[in-house]
């Protein structure tokens, strides 16, 4: 076999994929035997030949009467024949009834048929009195009668090597009697993580730590694809550590997935440890792709090793793209099961030249049932990607610019991917946690995403939501949300009237550090966490900064610097209580709902306008109007009584539109 050594020269998807086949045989590893029970989902590795007729009797398609059809002809509804019942057949029964002239069996479903019958007559059409029944409708010759092998021939072929076992396939092996099946064996993938800032999930996260993700996600792929995770775990930037890992690996499994330490820097190992370990070493080491460019590929004695991007969204694309056609090779699947839908690009995305882009999307609907996907730009480690990103698409290499209103054919992450029905992102609110229980429990599929009044508003500005929830406060007019919507030139959406909320300080019960307004939070002794940049309470907070700044004739930035914790965020209300609840921080700014759920004190600032920003292309939709015709209902108005929140008397009307 011709080995090619290529190093630092970047490659496309298909020429790295070549590059292994040329240098690896990818086939399935061996078979096993399985009980049924156990079948689902694998891959058959015999052709199956039947190995009885289907059915293996004459029996009866219809609940009816056996006779002989000939004698039937002269029937109709004036004119009835007359036949003898002398018997009746239920299926499971041995038929030791012989029919003759001018007789007939009664039959259920499923009934073997007796000797001298070629016809069943459907109850619906006889009258029984007696010992007799009358027919008044003529069948023909086999008429309501399954012939044996009519189904399924002794002989035939049924199910080919290579094909995956699915409810169907199992309830044809059950009815050919088989409770055993022959099938590949599932390739053993292990998955090894490396990166000194990674922790284990379920462990104390230290300073400057973030959890390992690519374990988990990585892992969940393979199974999907028909492998077995090894989870070798996470190791650090060591080489020694590295190498010790990978020979462990290659122990244990057929093949070999390494996130992160691929690309060229110096805190970056994995390339050099592969490259030292056997022959013939690093086959490929950089794609034609963004992400993905550091990606290496190398064959360590007889064992395939793939090192794929560190980034979590990166990571999963360049594994849809470069393991996925391989674990299909090795389970004997042969082609990768790939789950794609056709898009509608929503906006124009600069691509690089020269590289195939791979670009994460989340896709909705339209009021017509078409997919529209909104490119995600923020940077591939963002998790928040991760949550909104449904799939990806794939450029040329010639592509400089993604246009609006492009069609491409979007790759899902997985296939229990589900287009929501509804895509809401923006401030977050427990009421509207709320109705969206309710509109799931209706059976629809509702993305949420908390992440602020601004980030929803240029969402459903950009098309990336059918709706947001916002209360944005104008520090000129003191007014919530119809200002700023102006300001920003906001077109073809509506803002459809919601509720008041309280806004004000939470604080750990008893208040023990005594805070009675936002000055405290200026004190040494206090600690605060902020709500994220673009929400509609860290706005309201900063408009109360910048007066008390005025007011003592201070730069607002001097302010924000004395402040412990300003620049400690998180992105819901519930997060901010959890800090407080847990003795992370002192105080925070929340709504009084939020307080009272995880009872901690309150100190009311302002009441507040959540409304809802709702683009009119989803106005048609009937989840949107449903979700409207909660929000005015006399129970969802209860349910913000109870929850110290207040409709206002327009509840669920149109107030502004551009």
């Amino acid at each position: 076999m011709n080995i090619r050594k290529i190093f630092h020269k970047l490659l496309s998807i298909e020429e790295a994929l070549k590059i292994v086949e040329d240098n690896i045989t990818l086939k399935p590893l061996g078979f096993e035997e399985v009980n049924l029970t156990e079948a689902y989902g694998r891959v058959l590795a015999e052709d199956v030949i039947a190995n009885i007729d289907l059915p293996p009797f004459d029996r009866a398609t219809m609940d009816g009467y056996a006779v002989k059809a000939e004698e039937t002809y002269g029937a109709y509804e004036d004119n009835p024949v007359k036949f003898r019942v002398i018997g009746k057949i239920e299926p499971g029964e041995e038929p030791k009834i012989e029919l003759n002239s001018g007789e007939a069996v009664e039959v259920s479903t499923g009934a073997p048929i007796p000797i001298g019958a070629n016809a069943v007559v459907m109850v619906e059409y006889t009258r029984r009195i007696g010992d007799y029944v009358f027919v008044y409708k003529p069948v023909g010759v086999g008429e309501n009668i399954a012939q044996a092998g009519s189904d399924l021939m002794l002989g035939e072929t049924i199910m080919r090597a290579g094909e995956i076992i699915g409810v169907r396939e199992i309830g044809v092996l059950a009815a050919l009697g088989r409770i055993k099946v022959k099938v590949y064996r599932k390739p053993k993938v292990a998955i090894i993580s490396t990166g000194n800032e990674l922790t284990k999930p379920g462990t104390m996260l230290s300073p400057y730590k973030i959890y390992d993700v690519n374990t988990y996600s990585i892992s969940s792929s393979v199974i999907e694809d028909g492998g077995i995770p090894i989870i070798i775990g996470v190791v650090e930037d060591d080489e020694n550590e590295i190498k010790s890992r990978i020979m462990e690996a290659m122990r244990e499994s057929d093949l070999i997935l390494i996130s992160g330490g691929t690309s060229a820097g110096i805190g970056d190992l994995v390339y050099r440890v592969l490259d030292g370990m056997g022959s013939p070493g690093i086959l490929v080491h950089g794609l034609k792709t963004k992400p993905g460019k550091p990606t290496v590929i190398a064959i360590v004695n007889g064992k395939l090793i793939i090192g794929l991007p560190g980034w979590p969204v990166s990571a999963l694309m360049i594994y849809n793209l470069i393991v996925k056609p391989i674990i299909a090779k090795l389970t004997g699947r042969g082609k990768p099961e790939e789950w794609e839908v056709k898009v509608k690009i929503a906006r124009r995305v600069k691509c690089e030249r020269g590289r195939a882009n791979l670009i994460p999307i989340s896709i909705i609907t339209n009021d017509e049932g078409r997919y529209i996907g909104y490119p995600l730009i923020e940077h591939s480690g963002a998790i928040a990607t991760l949550k909104r990103a449904d799939g990806y698409i794939v450029t040329k290499d010639t592509t400089e610019y993604v246009e609006e209103g492009e069609e491409y054919n979007a790759k899902l992450f997985s296939k229990e991917i589900k287009i929501p029905d509804a895509t809401i992102i923006g401030s977050h609110c427990p009421a509207l946690e709320e109705i969206v229980k309710n509109l799931e429990g209706k059976g629809y599929r509702i993305k949420l995403i908390p992440s602020g009044s601004t980030d929803g508003l240029i969402a459903v500005m950009n098309g990336e939501a059918d709706m947001a929830g916002i209360h944005i406060l104008d520090d000129k007019t003191m007014k919530y949300n119809t200002p700023i919507l102006e300001e920003m030139k906001v077109k073809n959406a509506v803002l459809v009237r919601g509720y008041r909320r309280l806004q004000g300080l939470m604080v750990a019960k008893g208040n023990p550090k005594r805070v009675n307004g936002v000055e405290d939070l200026l004190r040494g002794d206090v600690r605060m966490i902020n709500r994220n940049r673009g929400s509609g309470t860290r706005i309201l907070l900063d408009y109360l900064l910048n007066t008390i700044a005025e007011k003592r004739m201070e730069p607002f930035e001097d302010i924000k610097r004395r402040i412990r914790g300003y620049n400690v965020e998180a992105k819901t209300h519930s997060s901010v209580a959890i800090a407080i609840k847990y003795s992370r921080a002192d105080v925070g700014m929340g709504i009084k709902t939020v307080a009272i759920q995880y009872d901690l004190d309150f100190i009311p600032l302002k009441d507040e306008e959540y409304d809802f920003i709702i683009s009119k292309r989803s106005l048609g939709k009937r989840v949107i109007k449903e979700f409207i015709n909660i929000l005015k209902s006399e129970e969802f108005k209860s349910l913000l009584k109870s929850m110290g929140m207040e409709a206002q008397e327009n509840i669920g009307e149109v107030i502004w539109e551009g």
